[in-house]
């Protein structure tokens, strides 16, 4: 196509045009079309795919989508829930996956310069040598890109103590939707030298820029874990517990993570029996609580407390340890818990991130029940709950029509944001608006809060080529 002639003399060969790729890349299309959004109907193939590996690239790209009027589509690892990174007809997804270096590692700054697309778990090894860590890592770190946990503000188990992403993005280097090129914060840790642009890019799914750079504060690495996995005989003992394990500690957890009793018990199942956990048939819900210190006497000590604190709200320590086999196995059940949903519900599902303020997470738990029992259907429960970042995950029944689901899931999910917004929460907490909520939007802010965000974009993309149609309509 004669639209990407320009596009052939910058990148060369890192470009594949959809009209002319052959058996081969037909596949390698397909890949590009969506991201872990399950339902099929939000995916779309794009016209081309780019593979910079150059910031100038990324810039003659943008400068060549505005001339044009093509929608350009930024692309980590497609690990997203929310749509983001799902591409517009006829538009350019812009993979990041050959900018993945790391540039430096800055022992004595505890900074670390990376391109966007390094894997999340490829720089915390790189960190290990030197005894250091990237704290807001996601969940996903063994699949996510570094530039779309910045572009997403991911979170994850560990957020209750050291918090998401964005704490630990000190500077990057921008190409906006017109293809100027800036180059916000750095190795300082102060800076209020004009308004804070660097934090308005942090989070911003793609809509106001593309990271080609970023810097990124690391933290020394805690010499000593530990973990316990605990059964409670309802949600609620659960919940109450988490309350107290946060607020009696005085070193609190590192992690603390909910899991309903049938969700934990089926994900379990599914496991290789060499890595299963013996859980309780009767358990209402189950807690993953994880410690971190300087060494492995103070862990067992917070461990012995935290125990305390599950006996008295009815629980039992189904398993426990300090080392890495006893910490893996815990956390191997929790990662698994998205993946058996995924297998048992296909498509026909909603994985969800709601949030809401820590002292709330109870009441939560009593909305989801009442959901239940109102649209008969399963909702899986788990999530971060140490930060009140629930994943409600509503599933089709097997006897329930695709018909039957599209009319029920949209009333389930605008009544669960429309309780959580009333318990001081809110529609997402890591996963973002993407193109799946745009419609819920409102839900969250107001109108003025809408339009601000719009002419902000506005602003930075009069032609409104940068990833059309994520968090607006």
């Amino acid at each position: 196509m004669t639209v990407f002639k320009e596009l052939r003399a910058v990148f060369g060969t890192d470009i594949i045009v959809h009209e002319e790729a052959s058996a081969n890349n037909r596949g390698a299309i397909a890949k590009y079309s969506h991201d872990q959004v399950g339902d099929e109907r939000y995916w779309q193939e794009p016209a081309a795919i780019v593979f910079p590996t150059s910031t100038e690239q990324v810039s003659k790209l943008m400068q060549w989508a505005n001339t044009t009027g093509t929608p350009v589509t930024p692309r980590g690892a497609g690990s997203g829930l929310a749509g983001a990174a799902i591409p517009v007809a006829g538009g350019v997804v812009c993979s990041f996956e050959k900018m993945d270096r790391i540039l430096e590692i800055d022992a004595d700054n505890l900074m670390v310069v990376v391109e966007p697309g390094v894997v999340t778990n490829r720089l915390d090894e790189a960190l290990k040598g030197h005894g250091l860590f990237f704290a807001g890592y996601p969940m996903s770190e063994d699949i996510c890109f570094v530039g779309g946990n910045v572009a997403e503000n991911a979170g994850g188990g560990r957020a209750v103590k050291y918090g998401t992403t964005s704490a630990y993005v000190q500077g990057a280097e921008v190409v906006t939707p017109t293809g100027q090129v800036l180059n916000l914060g750095g190795k300082r840790l102060k800076d209020v030298t004009g308004y804070n642009l660097l934090q308005l890019f942090v989070g911003s799914e793609g809509t106001l820029g593309m990271f080609t750079k970023l810097i990124i504060r690391v933290v020394p690495r805690p010499t000593a874990r530990g973990v316990f996995f605990g059964a409670y005989p309802t949600p609620k003992a659960a919940t109450d517990c988490i309350v107290d394990l946060k607020r009696r500690l005085a070193d609190g957890p590192s992690a603390i993570e909910f899991i309903d009793g049938d969700t934990a018990r089926q994900t379990n199942e599914r496991l290789p029996k060499a890595e299963r956990t013996e859980l309780p048939a009767n358990a209402g819900a189950f807690l993953l609580v994880e410690f971190d210190a300087a060494d492995t006497a103070t862990v067992e000590l917070l461990l012995a407390g935290a125990k305390d604190l599950v006996q008295a709200h009815g629980g039992s320590v189904e398993a426990s340890g300090t080392d890495e086999t006893a910490i893996d196995r815990a956390w191997r059940l929790r990662k698994q818990v998205p993946w058996w949903v995924k297998r048992a519900a296909g498509a026909a599902h909603s994985l969800e991130d709601v949030v809401v303020p820590p002292s709330a997470i109870p009441e939560l738990v009593g909305v989801v029940e009442g959901l239940r029992t109102k649209y008969a259907v399963p909702i899986a429960l788990f999530g971060h709950a140490g930060d009140g970042n629930f994943h409600v995950t509503p599933m089709k029944t097997e006897a329930m029509n695709l018909e039957d689901w599209d009319q029920t899931a949209p009333d389930l999910l605008h009544e669960l944001y429309q309780e959580v917004v009333q318990l001081g929460g809110t529609i997402s907490g890591e996963h973002g608006i993407g193109r799946k909520r745009t419609k819920h939007l409102p839900v969250a802010l107001s109108d003025a809060e809408r339009q601000t965000m719009r002419s902000i974009k506005t602003a930075l993309d009069p032609n409104n080529v940068l990833n059309p149609g994520v968090i607006f309509s």
